[in-house]
């Protein structure tokens, strides 16, 4: 793309796969899952992709990729398996995250972003939050998103 005589690089492309729960407090062992949790996780990798997004990074759908994808236990345990599902469906970089919770009142938000090509991790962050109420998980996705994974602008695709 040219603007004006110069080049212009194309924005990277994200490949976001759905975030995983892991409840290892004494309520999920007991009671097993909550669908307001189960919803709220969903919410968060929706949130995700909406910064990336307004951060200038285009989201490719990977619905197509989540096929081969069926036989891995975790994503974030396995990322050469999210980075080569990712590649599939064109994306220069893939999204995994987690969401822990280790009681009601402690739960952390993890993202990961790695380039596809090289397998490295070009953003990454946590956020605690105290509570499990909608509220507390979107100010932790918000802060998590805007003051450490997009702080800085994400690099082009040229340049990862």
């Amino acid at each position: 793309m040219f603007s004006g005589g110069h080049a212009v690089a194309a924005p990277a492309k994200a490949a976001v796969f759905p975030f995983e729960f892991i409840d290892s407090s004494q309520e999920g062992e007991s009671n097993g899952p909550r669908q307001d949790e189960t919803d709220r996780v969903k919410r968060v990798a929706e949130q995700v992709a909406e910064f990336l997004r307004k951060g200038s990074i285009d989201v490719v759908d990977a619905t197509p990729a989540q096929a081969g994808l069926k036989d891995v236990k975790s994503l974030k345990d396995c990322i050469p398996c999210a980075t080569k599902a990712a590649g599939a469906v064109g994306a220069d970089l893939v999204v995994v995250g987690h969401i822990q919770k280790v009681s009601n009142l402690i739960l952390n938000i993890n993202v990961q972003i790695v380039d596809v090509k090289t397998g490295k991790t070009v953003r990454g962050g946590s956020a605690d939050i105290r509570g499990n109420t909608q509220e507390t998980w979107d100010h932790g996705t918000k802060y998590l998103m805007t003051r450490n994974i997009l702080k800085d602008p994400m690099p082009e695709a040229g340049a990862l």
